[in-house]
């Protein structure tokens, strides 16, 4: 119970304060003091390296914290990462050596993070705690002592309205009892245009700030200070030159020392140009379906609601038809049906708004028929903004036979776009609602601000620009793209897709659409690379990213399947990224003494194998010491039902350290299925088993 609240303080001093932190909030208690009450840590030295390829970010954080204390302490660092930012990489200092810090399924790191603990011996432990936020802990650390970590980070930056912004979230104020002795930050950046506007808003060219443009398509910025007190978080803002439609790519095709397998990855991205004329608008057909329900007035819902719709009306154009549906207890409609977006029409609608107030129950099925029969037509682009704060309470209330009856009566491809409020609502319905049409979901949580995550939406979805998309990659053979479904183009976004492929060479990529109505094409060549270790390597972690993002929806759907879980955990384990059922856990004990096994054979070691997961063959390594002329060595493959699948030793030899390929498959050569499987090593009464896992 006390680790509860003490992470419900510390999170709710984050959300408190100014502006959340990548290099942490960071605490410390006394190791023997289990239960005490944490301190703020000195936050000693913060250097940080960025590499940002068009729109995809890497960032690396080297950070050392000063144990102030006459005692041993425990220390706990929660920071948060950008929305799309996934954990590639943990390093760990421990007398002057670097450890990098494996993926591990959360529980078992758990584990043995506090059994090392107890033992004295020192583990580091970086696990999600939900809602992009980030817990590392690490103990024991010495009295008057440094403690130095490295986390490395990937993230596709945010495009909107031709910009596109890399955030770090630098602003350590009050957070660490003293300032940094000193801070460095080295950023750079290359795209595959030109780019028509770089730099820093938060940090203009200064004695501190240095920018320099290597050439139109390549810039860097360094930034430099010590006795470092900061208030003030690092932005950047760039924009590339489009004439027209503007295809990017980036490719990766693994290396034989990845574990990713052989298959190649591809992250494509499309972007209108920058000036759009009137008669490139696509019109629209748009319904404002707002829940009005009594659970509206907590804090002020209600209002935020109603100046959230207000922006709405004044984003209309002239060539649109729109409509405001409410629901609380009844259902009730602005208008029987859509109306164009005239003046009359569009002030009658700001009257509507000022006399709408928040009581009833939630008719969600009721409001989302009314919504969907009205007479959206077949040359606009089509949709529905949904907003609510709760399950549904009235009418019909199963789930899943409110998302059929929704996608049944759907007959003109409308774009249903979720926006759940609070905490207290059914994510299952409103993921499921959005996904089976054409749409996404949006969660607000308690904190943030309905009216501006609305008009934001309402911003990006004000001018359509293609509807009806499909991409076509000439050929190419693809699979396992995300995301699974692909709504309009609007001006000020992008269409991206990611996956699988095989072949390699340059392709024809042509994305088509209706443009008022008319079919429309763009063309353009793309080249995929096939070498292995050619491309970035990045590409491969962001579509796994993408595919537990899909397993996570899944899983918040149907609840928590192991079958999924176990999915996530693959993934996971195969591109070493942080998910909500892995760790990552390094232990420079046990490191160290496999290093000492390895150069001086004097005990049994039975290695993991490499890579982990594999496709479609992978390594063992094992060692046996000095202390017998030879050894009969078997080593056996199971499958999870305990069956024999194959003998892959079974000779006399040596001491010293060897090494055996297992292709996956059984004893009559014939390729064995995906799943868990086990590797046993026997040495004279020496026996070991571990797990590992064959993805095909």
């Amino acid at each position: 119970m006390f680790k509860k609240l003490l992470l419900s303080s510390i999170l709710i001093l984050i959300i408190c304060s100014q502006s959340l932190l990548a290099v942490g909030v960071l605490y410390n208690r006394p190791i023997w003091d289990r239960q005490g009450e944490y301190d703020k840590m000195w936050i000693k030295k913060v250097d940080v390296d960025v590499s940002i390829q068009d729109q995809i970010a890497e960032t690396h954080i080297d950070q050392t914290f000063y144990n102030e204390l006459t005692t041993t302490v425990e220390a706990i660092c929660i920071f948060p990462l950008p929305e799309n930012a996934v954990i590639t990489e943990l390093v760990y200092w421990f007398n002057g050596q670097r450890y990098v810090a494996d993926i591990r399924e959360r529980q078992e790191a758990r584990e043995d993070y506090e059994n090392n603990v107890r033992r004295n011996i020192d583990p580091a432990l970086l696990e999600y705690l939900g809602d992009n936020l980030f817990r590392l802990s690490i103990a024991p650390i010495n009295a008057l002592s440094d403690v130095r970590t490295e986390i490395t980070y990937v993230e596709l930056l945010p495009y909107d309205f031709g910009k596109v912004t890399y955030h770090f979230l630098l602003n350590t104020l009050e957070m660490s009892p003293r300032p940094l002795e000193t801070v460095t930050f080295d950023l750079e950046a290359k795209s595959q245009n030109d780019y028509k506007m770089f730099g820093s808003p938060s940090h203009e060219p200064s004695t501190q700030t240095v920018i320099n443009k290597i050439s139109n398509r390549h810039y860097t910025i360094f930034y430099g200070d010590e006795n470092y007190y900061p208030d003030t978080d690092f932005y950047l803002e760039f924009e590339t030159i489009r004439d027209n439609v503007q295809f990017n790519a980036l490719s990766y095709t693994p290396a034989p020392e990845d574990s990713f397998g052989t298959d190649s990855f591809y992250a494509l991205w499309i972007t209108p140009p920058d000036d759009i004329g009137g008669d490139e608008i696509v019109p629209k057909d748009i319904i404002f379906t707002a829940d009005v329900s009594g659970s509206m007035e907590i804090g002020g819902r209600i209002n935020q609601l109603k100046e959230a719709i207000h922006f709405f009306l004044d984003l209309l154009n002239p060539i649109d038809r729109f409509n405001i549906v409410t629901f609380g207890t009844a259902v009730q409609a602005f208008k029987p049906d859509l109306v164009p977006a005239e003046d009359g029409n569009i002030s009658d609608a700001h009257d509507f708004v000022y006399q709408m107030y928040a009581g009833g129950m939630t008719a969600i099925d009721q409001a989302l028929q009314t919504s969907l029969k009205q007479s959206f037509r077949d040359t606009t682009s089509n949709s529905i903004v949904f907003l609510t704060d709760g399950y549904p309470t009235l009418g019909e209330t199963r789930i899943d036979s409110i998302v059929a009856r929704a996608t049944r009566v759907n007959m003109k491809d409308v774009q249903i776009y979720c926006f759940g409020v609070g905490d207290d609502i059914s994510k299952p319905l409103l993921i499921q609602v959005s996904r089976l049409n054409h749409g996404y979901p949006t969660f607000i949580t308690s904190n943030d601000s309905v009216a501006l995550a609305v008009k934001n939406h309402f911003t990006r979805i004000s001018k359509p620009v293609m509807t009806n998309l499909d991409i076509d990659l000439g050929g190419l053979q693809t699979w396992d793209r995300y995301p699974k479904t692909m709504g309009d183009l609007f001006w000020g976004g992008q269409i991206l897709q990611q996956g699988l492929y095989s072949k390699s060479g340059t392709f024809s990529v042509t994305l088509s659409g209706d443009v008022r109505g008319q079919q429309f094409q763009y063309s353009h060549p793309v080249t995929f690379v096939s070498s292995p270790g050619s491309g970035h390597r990045f590409v491969a972690r962001l579509w796994a990213k993408s595919k537990i993002d899909f397993l996570m929806e899944q899983i918040e759907i149907l609840g928590e399947q192991q079958e999924l879980i176990d999915q996530v955990i693959a993934l996971s384990l195969r591109f070493q990224i942080l998910t909500p059922y892995t760790a990552f856990y390094s232990d420079p004990e046990t490191d160290v003494e496999e290093n000492d096994s390895i150069e001086k054979p004097d005990q049994f070691v039975l290695h993991q194998n490499y890579p982990n997961p594999f496709n479609p063959t992978t390594e063992i390594s094992y060692t046996l010491p000095k202390g017998m002329a030879t050894y009969h060595v078997t080593i056996k493959i199971y499958d999870v039902l305990g069956r024999l699948v194959k003998v892959l030793v079974d000779v006399h030899q040596s001491a010293g350290t060897y090494s055996v390929i297992w292709d996956a498959t059984d004893m009559n050569a014939r390729p064995v299925a995906s799943g868990v499987y086990f590797y046993t090593l026997q040495a004279g009464d020496f026996k070991q088993t571990k797990k590992m896992m064959l993805m095909r």
